[in-house]
């Protein structure tokens, strides 16, 4: 019996210290809301401005896209967590492609709801202009004696505690990668009319990006593109308060949980009382499925993303932090031998027409091109 015992708790023990947390953001706003009494009683105002904002304001087909200029600040104390530029861009990609629904993937949304799928219009950068006007990579690195950062702390934010100052908040999106502590995959701040001096988005450094450092499952960007999401105001499938919750957008399916893994079609059906046959939306991503299993954005999605920028982020509306930008084509490719070219809905293609292109090489690169005719 003392022998079982002892497998039970070593198993127990081993489980809790490999377990990972998908997504940390609501602990993050606790802790904030502890630290800033103002950003909680801002925060309690943001989802009556931005329905407000919505129904006065939102133009759904206004075809204006809405580009918004990124820092990302490697900060390592090993070698593995000081991630190439590749890494880096590979996220970008994935950012760009996400937003704008140019993801190869998205041919696995449900038919069901093809029709309130979302290009949101909302691109992202590396931002080319650091803020004192000098040109950039949109990369800065920070070696540190620290060997992993907590959310309690917050210290990857800092000069001061081996990490490093955020750039204007108003004007760029902050990115940390690092190594977080307690199994975390990433957290953002949420915005609101708070100056909150701790805004951005942060990101453990195995699970950024598509290529170099990365763990499956979490291999394909997706965390960021969660993560980005919370940073524009988007709530969870099953809301922030508990099971079959409200994430303030109608044409989410009602929740009663997380997901993970990858479930199969339909999933949940009619769950929280309702008569929903075609289940949890998990293929979305404000799940917590695995990075191969997330597809899409919503229309309602879009509309309160855009709120968030127009209300809260309004900086991003006009800008010139991205000019001059060098494409990632034109990147060094130390002698990679080109595999094969598909379009967006995966099939292979050497014509070349007026269409957008991937180019997949034989070292998991992929690039993606625009064929203009």
């Amino acid at each position: 019996m003392r022998f079982n015992f002892f497998l039970s708790f070593i198993f127990t023990v081993s489980f809790t210290s490999f377990a990972q947390e998908r997504c940390s953001t609501i602990e993050h706003i606790e802790i904030l809301n502890h630290k800033h009494p103002q950003y909680k009683q801002q925060r309690e105002k943001v989802n009556f401005e931005s329905k407000n904002w919505i129904e006065n304001h939102y133009i759904s087909n206004s075809k204006s896209i809405i580009t918004i200029p990124v820092v990302v600040h490697v900060v390592w104390n090993t070698s593995a967590e000081n991630i190439t530029d590749q890494q880096v861009i590979s996220q970008i990609d994935v950012l760009n492609a996400d937003f704008r629904r140019t993801n190869i993937d998205a041919i696995m949304t449900p038919n069901v709801w093809q029709g309130i799928v979302a290009d949101t219009e909302i691109d992202f950068c590396l931002a080319t202009v650091d803020p004192n006007g000098a040109p950039t990579t949109g990369i800065t690195r920070t070696q540190t004696s620290q060997t992993s950062f907590s959310i309690q702390t917050d210290n990857m934010k800092s000069n001061a505690s081996g990490g490093i100052d955020s750039w204007d908040k108003d004007k760029y999106l902050n990115i940390w990668v690092c190594d977080l502590s307690g199994g975390i995959l990433g957290y953002a701040t949420p915005p609101s009319s708070f100056n909150n001096p701790d805004d951005g988005v942060v990101i453990g450094y195995r699970y950024f990006g598509t290529t170099g450092s990365v763990q499956a499952p979490y291999n394909k960007g997706r965390t960021c593109t969660h993560e980005v999401g919370h940073w524009l105001n988007l709530d969870h499938l099953w809301g922030n308060g508990g099971n079959c919750g409200n994430d303030n957008v109608n044409d989410t399916p009602t929740q009663e949980e997380e997901n993970y893994n990858c479930p199969a079609f339909p999933h949940n059906a009619n769950s929280c009382g309702t008569s929903n046959s075609s289940g949890d939306m998990f293929m979305n991503y404000m799940d917590y499925t695995n990075d191969g299993c997330m597809n899409l954005f919503t229309q309602g999605q879009k509309a309160r993303m855009i709120s968030a920028i127009n209300l809260y982020r309004s900086d991003f509306l006009s800008h010139n932090l991205c000019n001059n930008i060098t494409s990632f084509n034109e990147l060094p490719t130390n002698s990679r031998k080109l595999i094969k070219v598909i379009d967006i809905l995966g099939r292979e293609n050497s014509s070349n027409s007026q269409a957008i292109y991937l180019y997949i090489y034989d070292d998991n690169t992929v690039e993606k091109k625009i064929i203009l005719k």
